[in-house]
C-alpha cells in the first residue's frame, strides 16, 4: 500500500531530475549539420516533446485527423462454424505532429528518418501515436521473423507515418439461410480507443484507401468487392463496478434497501456518461463457391434418390431386395447430409440445404411407402374383390381389415344366391 502511494512520486522526481533545466530551440543550421539519429533524438527530447500529450490540430479546438490505409495480402480460413476469418494486412496511419517539424531553411527534403523493426518500436515509444484497435478482433499479432514489422517515418513538415504488418483473426457474423448459395459481408473495424470524436477523428485516405493483392485466391469464397465506411460509435465512458458492502447483520434490511437505491441512482447517472468514438470499417463482400457442394452433396443426393426409384421396376415379391435398397439409400443420404452440415453452426432458422434434405428424404421415404403398398396389393389380389381396377377401389380394398373382407365376401355370395333364386319364377313365367 505504501509503495503504491510512493511510486508516482518517485517517477515524477526521476523525470524532473532527468529533464534538463533549459531546452533551447533548434535552428535550421543545427538541423542541417545533424545526422538522422541525432536529429530524431533532438526532436524527441523530453524538454521539448511530451509523448502523452495529443498533438494540436491545424485549426484550434478541432480534433486531430488520422488518415488510414489498408493493404490486404491474404484472406483465408473463413470458418462458418466459429464465425471468424483470418487476414494478413498492412495497416498504415498518417497524421501531423507540429512538434516534430523541422525549421525551414535546413535543406532537408523528403523524409527525415525511417525506423523499422526494433528501432521502429523504440521510436514509436518516444512519440505520440494514436491508439486504434480492431473492435471485432478475436486475435491479432504484429508479424515479423526476428523483429516486429513496424515502420515509423518522419517528414520535415511534421507528418508522421506508421505502418504495421499484422495477422488478425476477426469475427464475422454470417447469415446461412441460403447456404451454400449465400453471400457474406465480413467487416474489419478500426476504432479509436483513447480519444473520442471531439479529440481524434479517423479518416480514410482520399485515394485507394483499401488495396487487395492482385494474386489473391480463396479456396471456398470469391471476393466480389470491398466497401469502406466512416461512422461514429457510442460507448459508455464509465461502467458501474460490483457493489462492495460491509458485512451486515440480518436485521439491517433497511440499510441494504437504502444502499441498493443509491446504486440504482448511480447506474442511471452513469448511463448518461457516453461519448462518440470515430470508427472506420471495411466490408469484404464474399460469395461462396458452390462447385464443391454440387459435386460432393447435390449430385450424390440426386443419384441416391434416383437409385431409390429402381425399386419401382423390381418384382413385388422381391421383398429382401426392395427393403435393402430403400433402407440403404435412406441411411446413406442421412450420413451424407450429416457430413456436409458438420462444418456449419447450429442456427435457429432453416437453411437451403435443409429444405433440399427434406425434399430428398420425402422422395426416398415415398419409394418405401410405394413398396409397402404394392406388396400388400400383390399378396391380396386373389382375395380382394374389385368392382373397378382404379386407385380408389385398390386403396379401399387394401385398407379393409381381413374379417371385414370375409364378411363382405360372404354377403356378396349370399346376395348372388338370392338373386339367382328370385330370378327363377320370373324365368318360368316367361316360359
Amino acid at each position: 500500500m505504501l509503495f503504491g502511494l510512493l511510486a508516482p512520486l518517485l517517477l515524477f522526481a526521476t523525470a524532473a531530475i532527468a529533464q534538463p533545466s533549459s531546452c533551447p530551440p533548434m535552428t535550421a543550421e543545427e538541423a542541417a549539420n545533424m545526422s538522422t539519429s541525432e536529429l530524431l533524438l533532438k526532436l524527441t527530447a523530453t524538454c521539448r516533446y511530451d509523448k502523452w500529450q495529443r498533438p494540436q490540430s491545424e485549426q484550434k479546438d478541432q480534433p486531430i485527423k488520422v488518415h488510414a490505409k489498408v493493404h490486404v495480402y491474404f484472406l483465408g480460413a473463413i470458418e462458418a462454424q466459429s464465425l471468424k476469418f483470418t487476414a494478413h494486412i498492412l495497416l498504415m496511419f498518417r497524421w501531423r505532429d507540429p512538434r516534430l517539424a523541422i525549421p525551414s531553411g535546413s535543406g532537408l527534403d523528403g523524409r527525415v528518418g525511417s525506423s523499422m523493426g526494433g528501432q521502429g518500436l523504440l521510436l514509436r515509444d518516444k512519440i505520440w501515436v494514436p491508439h486504434v484497435y480492431l473492435s471485432n478482433e478475436r486475435e491479432s499479432v504484429v508479424m515479423g521473423a526476428e523483429r516486429k514489422d513496424v515502420r515509423i517515418t518522419l517528414h520535415p513538415d511534421g507528418r508522421v507515418e506508421q505502418a504495421l504488418r499484422m495477422k488478425v483473426t476477426l469475427y464475422c457474423l454470417m447469415n446461412l439461410q441460403k447456404f451454400p448459395f449465400d453471400q457474406q459481408q465480413c467487416p474489419l473495424m478500426l476504432e479509436s480507443w483513447t480519444y473520442n470524436s471531439s479529440e481524434l477523428q479517423l479518416q480514410w485516405e482520399s485515394t485507394r484507401p483499401v488495396t487487395v493483392n492482385s494474386e489473391l485466391l480463396l479456396t471456398e469464397y470469391r471476393l466480389i468487392d470491398t466497401r469502406t465506411t466512416s461512422t461514429e460509435d457510442t460507448e459508455p465512458l464509465l461502467t458501474a463496478a460490483e457493489p462492495t458492502h460491509p458485512r451486515l447483520r440480518p436485521n439491517d434490511s433497511a440499510i441494504v434497501m437504502e444502499l441498493e437505491d443509491e446504486e440504482d441512482r448511480a447506474l442511471e447517472e452513469n448511463e448518461g456518461l457516453r461519448a462518440n468514438f470515430s470508427r472506420l470499417e471495411i466490408r469484404f463482400h464474399l460469395a461462396r463457391e458452390v462447385g464443391h457442394y454440387v459435386m460432393d452433396y447435390f449430385m450424390p443426393s440426386i443419384l441416391l434418390v434416383a437409385m431409390s426409384w429402381v425399386s419401382f421396376w423390381l418384382d413385388p415379391n422381391a421383398i429382401p431386395g426392395r427393403t435393402t435398397l430403400g433402407t440403404s439409400t435412406m441411411l446413406t443420404f442421412i450420413t451424407l447430409t450429416r457430413n456436409t452440415g458438420s462444418a456449419l453452426p447450429k442456427v435457429s432458422y432453416i437453411k437451403a440445404t435443409e429444405v433440399w434434405f427434406i425434399v430428398c428424404t420425402g422422395f426416398i421415404f415415398g419409394s418405401l411407402l410405394e413398396f409397402a403398398f404394392v406388396n400388400t396389393i400383390w399378396r391380396r389380389k386373389k382375395e380382394v374383390p374389385l368392382k373397378k381396377v382404379n386407385s380408389k377401389y385398390i386403396l379401399k380394398s387394401t385398407l379393409t381389415p381381413r374379417m371385414a373382407r370375409r364378411q363382405l365376401q360372404s354377403s356378396l355370395s349370399v346376395g348372388s344366391e338370392l338373386d339367382r333364386c328370385t330370378s327363377w319364377p320370373h324365368q318360368l313365367n316367361q316360359v
